[in-house]
């Protein structure tokens, strides 16, 4: 399990590196990926939202991908979040990697609001 930590509002790149059981990298090239982030395993919506054209493929061939996150993305409650990640082939293949990883979401640092005059 890998926990990746952002703070509230930060735009971040997600890099994945997925594997099978023997620990060998998967060719990603041909995949269709999506990527869900919820709070709680049970919960029908996701927080976060990625389509196939998303994610970025120039080292799919060695199971990388990577995938941005914008600032308006990661402005969620504070809180550990679950990540599910969806490879799919046209052939019927389907690699679900759900709680493969978690996304802490730490509250962002606020300066202090200026004094009034």
């Amino acid at each position: 399990m890998t926990k990746i930590t952002l703070k509230q509002g930060e735009a971040k790149t997600l890099r994945i590196t997925v594997k099978d059981a023997d620990g060998v990298a998967v060719d990603l090239s041909a995949a269709t990926l999506t990527l869900g982030v919820k709070k709680a395993k049970a919960d029908a919506a996701y927080a976060i939202e990625k389509d196939d054209a998303d994610f970025t493929k120039t080292e799919a061939a060695s199971g990388i991908i990577s995938v941005d996150f914008t600032e308006e993305e990661t402005d969620l409650a504070e809180g550990t979040y679950i990540g599910e990640l969806k490879c799919s082939w046209s052939n019927g293949a389907v690699i679900d990697k759900s709680d493969d990883f978690y996304i802490q979401i730490k509250q962002a640092v606020i300066p202090p609001a200026e004094p009034a005059p």
